[in-house]
């Protein structure tokens, strides 16, 4: 593996079991940095923690809900017991649901939607910011859907349809 700026640097995902979670710890990797794959699907994390070995640097899979204070508290403590620091956190966990009118979403998934979404990256970076600090700086990046940003016909943004 070339050297790299991100050489000896560690990185976060969460949501790394699959998909752009996947593409982004696949990326870190490239560029040289350990990385730790964080997700609910045990199965999802291992195999993207074998796919950045692969690649050359350090990996490790941990069962993370970003949900859960302590799920979040407990994969960063074990980042920093295996890594000895944190440089880059991608907040990438995120959930949906089916394209529906808003008065037809249940109180559960709004619930459910608000939870992973929105306090799973408020938890997240409750907790990276101080570590972050503790060594000097850092890097952290939340992603969205495009829903986020621009909304589409019966989708998150557009009243009636949908409310998010």
């Amino acid at each position: 593996m070339k050297a790299s700026q991100f050489a000896g640097r560690v990185a976060f995902v969460t949501g790394a079991a699959n998909g752009i979670g996947r593409a982004a710890a696949l990326a870190f990797a490239r560029e040289g940095a350990s990385v730790v794959a964080a997700d609910v699907s045990e199965r999802g994390n291992k195999e993207t923690a074998r796919m950045v070995e692969e690649l050359g640097p350090h990996a490790l899979a941990i069962h993370c809900d970003v949900t859960r204070n302590e799920d979040i508290e407990r994969a960063l403590k074990a980042t920093i017991e295996r890594f000895g620091r944190l440089d880059f956190a991608f907040n990438n966990a995120g959930i949906e649901y089916a394209i529906k009118p808003a008065a037809d979403v249940t109180e559960d998934e709004w619930d459910r939607i608000m939870d992973i979404d929105l306090r799973g990256i408020f938890l997240c970076m409750k907790h990276q910011i101080p570590l972050m600090l503790k060594q000097g700086g850092g890097a952290i990046v939340n992603n969205s859907s495009g829903a986020g940003v621009r909304g589409f016909k019966g989708g998150a943004a557009t009243w009636p349809r949908s409310t998010a």
